[in-house]
């Protein structure tokens, strides 16, 4: 262990993880004078892609999810209009790590799906998207891939200005009303204060047509398929009766005895032509059925189902997503010293959070009648609200006769509490205590030689109250140790990278906690897990003008407390969830292969992966279901997912009519079910259910001297790639968004910028339901949105 830590620590390796970030092929940069930029730049085969704050301007929408969903091989997981985590490929959750400047943030969407990321998209300065694995630079949460979200909280060079101000007022037809102000200036020489807040308020969500898929009220589709209903939430009264046109005769022998021998009318169908009468021991004639339809089939067609009527849980009103209001608001304030050589800042953050969700579950589950009334079932709508508060400090020192270029540290402290509501009573809360530190060493480039080591700790401290809890009180510790190396030749380059990871999950059961009678989490074991990340690549680069990359990662993660504890009813997800304790770490190995081509005006590139899982974690359907919960079990089995992605941009320069740049993309991807599991195939399919569709788009941006546009439409084919919920997957139709933004910028204030802009979203009004999203029946994609705001500079 000794010489490990020697050899990491050691100044042999290493360059910064902001270096990943770069994917162009361009010449060095020099290390500029201020402390931000003490980290080495340079060239990495990382497949990452960067948004900057002028491309979020366009595409920031209320939650990550959606903000990042125009990025191809990235979608939103869609949990209703307020909630949505980033899908990478197919994964999301556990498997993408969300951070805030290179630190982990409290994200319990991976638990529960209807919480939403903490991170307040205001304050976002630029977003770093990691799509593949990044499990040697972040662990083994980030298996498939990585958002890192640099905010501003922490000033980490001087200002140019003595005091810098942004402000935004926004308003919209169907997005609420925004406000939001950010500002930073010299307190001293080397001082530098930061403080901002933002709002933001909704009353209701609107949508072209009705709230549910049209299909959850087609009998022949939910008369007898219980999960269906579930995720429709609809009650539907329905029965299987005897086919009276099978038959082509009636017994008259049960119609002389009906009443002698109890027999019912179902007897009376038979398809002899005679029947014996035991009287004189004859035969006679049955007469003939007039309902009698000649050409079924004896088996399959014995009986028929019958609709009597369907119900929704709550009526719905047409127009309007169900239950979509929400409104949020943050402060943050920071102070930083910034040197010639050091710096060092800490910041406090608050943020509060309140929305619902557009489904409906019940506070008290119904007992047994025994045959006696059931009594009605209210349901009350799905809430969240959360309250976190953050501590940051950062600080850096960079070095100037020495083998070490810079070193940099991190802490993060998050303390919040996420509850689930139904309307104001509140059924399960998780109070979070979440300690995160991360040291970083680098290098001073040597010949072709650069790199970082560094050190990751992170501790978390979840405690349940509630009467409807799904999860004990739990404590996870996390400790890792990251190399990577970067060698570069000019014409071909390498990564070298590799972590090793130590998680610890303990459960912390009490005797408020109830368990269900299913799996339960087992014994609620002790787990400890040792994981080893790898990673190598290879970029060909072809006389500056196009690449050639391949790389190969390994990686490993520990299942998250819910997949190993959690036994209770989960209401936002109507799920009775089973954790079980026995689980194995999940190992993935991941090959990619891209290409890009890099012109004077014309830039075109695609990626090919293959990435095969061994211990795949999925929720699983049992088949059983009681009260109106699904039973489900987190469960294990070999996974292969695999895709293309593929993009092209032209820029032209029209002179007096502006420069214009025009792009398009495509993305695919297969998540497929390489287990010989019969079990797995009966629940789930051939391929994994609820996975995101193939898409192409095309955009539009420009400007002409003070005015610029952007434009995008996005196209989401039909899924071809069903897997099965028990029944066969329903697809969800095709659909197109198109966005468009328009924005002028007034340089005459004296003192600063004004900006106006005009934003149109979901301009063709569709009715969009994404596929990949548990609510698809409940809830599309929100409808038209006209917004009309202003932003000042100073």
């Amino acid at each position: 262990m000794k010489r490990t830590v020697y050899f990491l620590v050691g100044g042999t390796l290493m360059y910064s993880p902001s270096i990943l970030k770069a994917q162009k092929i361009t010449p060095e940069k020099k290390i500029v004078k201020d402390i931000e930029s003490v980290q080495v730049q340079g060239k990495s085969n990382y497949n990452t892609v960067n948004i900057s704050r002028k491309k979020l301007d366009f595409i920031q929408s209320n939650t990550l999810g959606e903000t990042l969903s125009k990025i191809p091989g990235i979608q939103n997981s869609g949990y209703g209009p307020n909630s949505g985590a980033p899908v990478i490929r197919s994964l999301s959750g556990n498997r993408v790590k969300i951070l805030e400047n290179g630190t982990a943030v409290n994200d319990l969407s991976g638990i529960s799906p209807d919480f939403n990321t903490d991170i307040e998209m205001n304050n976002v300065q630029s977003i770093t998207v990691y799509k593949n694995s990044a499990s040697v630079l972040y662990g083994g949460k980030a298996i498939g891939g990585a958002i890192d979200i640099e905010t501003d909280y922490i000033a980490r060079q001087l200002p140019d200005k003595k005091v810098n101000f942004k402000g935004l007022l926004e308003g919209g037809s169907n997005s609420g009303q925004k406000q939001a102000f950010s500002a930073k200036g010299v307190i001293a020489k080397n001082w530098v204060w930061t403080v901002g807040a933002s709002n933001q308020k909704q009353e209701m969500v609107r949508i072209p047509g009705k709230s549910k898929d049209s299909r959850c009220y087609d009998p022949n589709l939910v008369g007898f398929n219980s999960i269906l209903q579930s995720l429709c939430q609809i009650d539907v009264n329905s029965r299987r009766v005897l086919n009276k046109s099978l038959f082509p005769y009636i017994s008259q022998f049960a119609k002389d005895h009906m009443i002698e021998y109890e027999l019912s009318e179902d007897d009376l169908y038979t398809f002899s032509s005679t029947y014996y009468n035991p009287a004189d021991g004859k035969y006679y004639p049955n007469p003939k059925n007039d309902l009698y339809i000649p050409g079924q089939d004896a088996v399959n067609d014995r009986y028929k189902s019958e609709v009597n009527g369907i119900k929704d849980y709550v009526e719905t009103k047409d127009g309007v997503i169900p239950n979509s209001h929400s409104e949020s608001n943050s402060f943050y304030v920071g102070t930083s010293y910034i040197g010639k050589s050091f710096y060092a800042g800490g910041a406090y953050q608050n943020s509060y959070s309140y929305f619902g969700v557009p489904g409906y579950a019940i506070s008290k589950i119904p007992k047994h009648s025994h045959g006696k009334p059931q009594p009605k079932i209210e349901y009350s709508p799905i809430n969240i609200r959360s309250l976190s508060h953050k501590a940051m400090f950062e600080s850096g020192y960079k070095f100037t006769h020495s083998p070490i270029s810079s070193i940099k540290l991190n802490y993060m402290g998050v303390f919040s509490k996420n509850a689930e509501l139904l309307d104001r009573y509140r059924a399960n809360q998780f109070a979070v205590n979440q300690h995160n530190g991360r040291l970083e060493i680098t290098q001073q480039k040597f010949k072709f030689l650069t790199g970082t080591t560094g050190l990751e700790v992170q501790y978390r401290d979840m405690e349940g109250t509630g009467g409807q809890r799904y999860l004990p009180n739990n404590i996870s510790r996390e400790i890792g140790i990251f190399t990577i190396q970067h060698l570069d030749f000019n014409i071909i380059q390498f990564d070298l990278g590799y972590r090793n990871d130590h998680v610890q999950r303990r459960a912390e059961a009490d005797n408020k906690y109830v368990r269900s009678r299913g799996l339960s989490g087992g014994k609620l074991s002790d787990r400890d897990f040792t994981l080893h990340q790898f990673h190598s690549s290879a970029q060909w680069n072809i006389f500056k003008k196009g690449y050639l990359k391949v790389q190969y990662n390994h990686s490993e993660r520990a299942p998250e407390v819910n997949e190993l504890y959690s036994g209770n009813n989960h209401f936002a997800i109507l799920t009775e969830e089973n954790g079980d304790d026995k689980l194995d770490k999940e190992t993935a190995n991941t090959i990619e292969i891209g290409a890009g081509l890099n012109l004077k005006n014309l830039r075109v590139s695609a990626n090919w992966y293959n990435t095969s899982y061994k211990n795949y974690i999925y929720l699983a359907h049992t088949g059983i279901s009681r009260e109106i919960f699904l039973v489900k079990e987190w469960r294990s089995d070999d996974t292969e997912i695999n895709g293309i992605e593929a993009e092209a941009a032209y820029k032209a320069d029209l002179g007096k009519i502006g420069k214009w740049e025009i792009g398009g993309y495509y993305d695919l991807v297969r998540n497929i079910s390489v287990a010989d599991s019969s079990i797995r195939k009966w629940s789930d399919g051939d391929y994994m259910p609820n996975m995101p569709t193939s898409r192409f788009g095309f955009s539009l941006e420009g400007n002409v001297q003070n005015f610029s546009m952007n434009v995008s439409l996005d196209h989401y084919l039909k899924q071809k790639y069903l897997g099965k919920n028990i029944n066969p997957e329903l697809p969800m139709p095709a659909f197109s968004l198109l966005n468009v933004r328009l924005a002028y910028k007034d340089n005459s204030l004296g003192i600063g910028d004004l900006e106006y802009y005009i934003i149109g979203n979901n301009l063709l009004n569709t009715e969009a339901r994404l596929q990949n999203s548990q609510l698809k029946f409940l809830s599309p994609l929100p409808g038209i949105n006209i917004s009309a705001g202003v932003k000042i500079t100073i």
